[in-house]
């Protein structure tokens, strides 16, 4: 049997690429708000600040939470970054991060144990993920930085737990 040939608008139709803003994305998607990533550029010191009370109590599911909600917060400052506000109901978050994101928070994860060093070294380890996203957050939408919340929780921090570090460079 012999088809006939295609009429060439369908050809093209066949054979169109979508560029990515025309993605099918899982969700409906927006753009962040630049008075939400003020507040996620606070909330992640105010997570932590809570640690320097939570863990000398050996309180370690809070501090867990505390952890899991900074690292909630540097997911979003990363989703800002690259453009979106993270969807509310997504189920396919994957698809929002690249490669060396989605692979830098799961080392975030990684707990030998269920201590009081377990968590302090997520917290580090969110630590130089947040430096790393929040300058550039700050310039891209000409936001304050909380540097005095940064320093208080800080301080708060060191004077608490011996095993926090004196300084975190992320050059």
């Amino acid at each position: 049997m012999k088809w006939p040939p295609l009429p060439p608008a369908m050809i093209r139709a066949l054979c169109y690429n979508p560029p990515m803003s025309a993605h099918p994305w899982p969700d409906p998607l927006q753009p962040p708000d630049p008075g939400d990533i003020r507040e996620l550029l606070t909330r992640f010191w105010t997570c932590l600040a809570e640690l320097a009370d939570l863990l000398p109590h050996d309180e370690i599911l809070l501090a867990a939470e505390q952890v899991a909600a900074a690292r909630a917060v540097v997911v979003q400052m990363m989703l800002a970054l690259n453009g979106i506000q993270r969807p509310p109901a997504t189920r396919r978050l994957n698809s929002y991060l690249s490669a060396s994101q989605r692979a830098a928070l799961e080392k975030t994860l990684i707990a030998p144990a269920a201590g009081a060093d377990a968590w302090l070294g997520q917290a580090v380890a969110l630590v130089v993920i947040y430096r790393w996203y929040a300058p550039q957050l700050v310039a891209r939408y000409a936001l304050d930085y909380p540097a005095q919340v940064e320093q208080q929780t800080w301080d708060a921090l060191a004077q608490a737990l011996p095993g926090w570090p004196q300084a975190i460079t992320t050059g």
